[in-house]
């Protein structure tokens, strides 16, 4: 397990969103991050931003909740601000922030190189902890940028024919899933799933080529597998984790790996990027 969800701002969004800002700011010259995220990713640039010296305002949609606004000014958000019914929107909305501040940086939550670069990192650090390459790594796909710096850090390391992916989505924010079987990028029409953190109508065009690499094995699982998971993997690690994490967990507690990859065996190495917990939730009856 690649425990992400102790990253410093709970999830592995410090990762890519970290790197992002890293390379975007000067030390003199003032900075102000812009963030269109009401989620993970907004938390990853709150908390980078702080650390690195610059100011972080984060564009949500309407459909994010007081609670969570709230963790995001406690992280030490410059300002919250709502604007629009989807995170489209509210993206929208905050490169029109972006151009009016001279010291403005827009910081994308998913579709960017420097995110997916710094998401490789993972690989890295996998190899590193390991006497050889895994056989398989698990992960949740959202808006797809830690399944691009996957596909990409295993390709710097030229293990892209030995090492298989699988990124996994709940149903009704399966937009990767879709693009796939339609052999283009496919616009979900909404969210439904209780797992918001993935929630991208659309993938990245780079998470899309990724999804078609040979390697890389795209799944799909119900909201009821992934609160299920979530609630095993308690039960087992003392650990608590959010949906969008369950997503990747219920491949090992429901689908069974032997199912998804019917080639492994006993001394098949298995790595689960275990990727968040900062948004808690609890649901019940979540059996479908």
């Amino acid at each position: 397990m690649k425990m992400d969800l102790f990253q410093p701002s709970g999830s592995f969004k410090s990762r890519g969103v970290g790197n992002l800002i890293l390379k975007a700011i000067s030390p003199d010259v003032p900075a102000h991050i812009y963030s269109s995220s009401g989620g993970n990713a907004g938390l990853a640039a709150v908390t980078a931003s702080k650390s690195l010296g610059a100011t972080c305002s984060v564009v949500v949609p309407s459909s994010t909740s007081g609670h969570m606004k709230s963790k995001l000014l406690a992280a030490g958000a410059a300002e919250v601000i709502t604007h629009g019914a989807s995170w489209v929107e509210a993206d929208n909305f905050t490169h029109l922030l972006v151009e009016k501040d001279p010291n403005g940086i827009y910081c994308s939550p998913f579709d960017h190189p420097d995110v997916w670069e710094g998401n490789s990192s993972l690989i890295d650090e996998i190899l590193a902890d390991m006497e050889s390459a895994p056989d398989v790594v698990i992960a949740s796909v959202g808006g797809g940028g830690l399944l691009a710096g996957l596909v990409i850090g295993l390709e710097r390391h030229e293990l892209e024919k030995q090492v298989k992916v699988v990124g996994v989505e709940t149903e009704g924010a399966d937009s990767l899933s879709a693009s796939l079987k339609a052999g283009r990028l496919v616009t979900l029409p909404a969210i439904t799933s209780i797992a918001t953190s993935l929630g991208a109508k659309t993938v990245a065009v780079k998470a899309f080529e990724a999804g078609r690499k040979e390697n890389v094995i795209s799944q799909v699982v119900t909201d009821g597998m992934a609160a299920r998971a979530c609630v095993k993997f308690a039960e087992d690690e003392r650990v608590l984790v959010e949906a969008a994490c369950g997503a990747s967990l219920a491949v090992v507690y429901e689908l069974g790996l032997r199912k998804v990859i019917p080639d492994l065996t006993a001394e098949s190495k298995v790595v689960m990027v275990v990727c968040g917990g900062k948004f808690i939730w609890w649901a019940r009856g979540a059996n479908h």
